[in-house]
């Protein structure tokens, strides 16, 4: 006879995985003419029943937080700004382009309210949907496109990068230990 209890540890071990492992992967998608996009089906699991759809801490593009890590997300600039005043800017530009009450459609998509889509997609119809870790981004295709320019050529050579970070962290690590 099958254990209950094994089947709900496995799908709490489950979950916990997906949650470190984070956002991953990326799809291209398009905005629909009601200003709504696509989310994969790997990220709607992931982000639970209540998102947020706001900014990232970057304010470069959209993300759509699961509500916990948006808390986070404002508890630290909360502290910050309690710290120095000026991140009160940054606090008051993140919560000004969060909204809340935004849920799925039963086709799997969301609206993105029109301050956003002003700000960061102008005109654009087609958008790249990826995972950012924590929580999902959006950026138009142009956007995309750019990013990935901006990345090559300020790191030709990625292998040399990481190490040249891995050699950063080892020196504070030592220098801290």
């Amino acid at each position: 006879m099958a254990d209950g209890g094994g089947k709900a540890r496995s799908q709490g071990a489950d979950a916990q995985a997906k949650r470190r492992l984070g956002f991953i992967g990326v799809y291209n998608h398009s905005i629909d003419g009601k200003g709504r996009v696509i989310v994969p089906l790997p990220f709607r699991g992931q982000l639970g029943e209540r998102i947020i759809v706001g900014v990232n801490m970057a304010q470069d593009a959209i993300a759509i937080y699961p509500f916990d890590v948006w808390e986070e997300k404002v508890d630290l600039l909360m502290r910050l700004s309690q710290e120095d005043v000026s991140a009160e800017y940054f606090l008051a530009r993140f919560t000004m382009y969060s909204f809340d009450g935004l849920g799925f459609d039963s086709q799997g998509r969301v609206l993105l309210p029109a301050a956003l889509r002003e700000l960061f997609l102008k005109d654009a119809q087609g958008v790249q949907v990826s995972g950012s870790a924590d929580y999902v981004s959006i950026v138009s295709d142009s956007q995309a496109a750019a990013d990935r320019e901006h990345f090559n050529a300020q790191y030709p050579d990625r292998l040399k990068a990481i190490a040249d970070i891995q050699a950063r962290v080892r020196g504070k690590t030592r220098e801290g230990g």
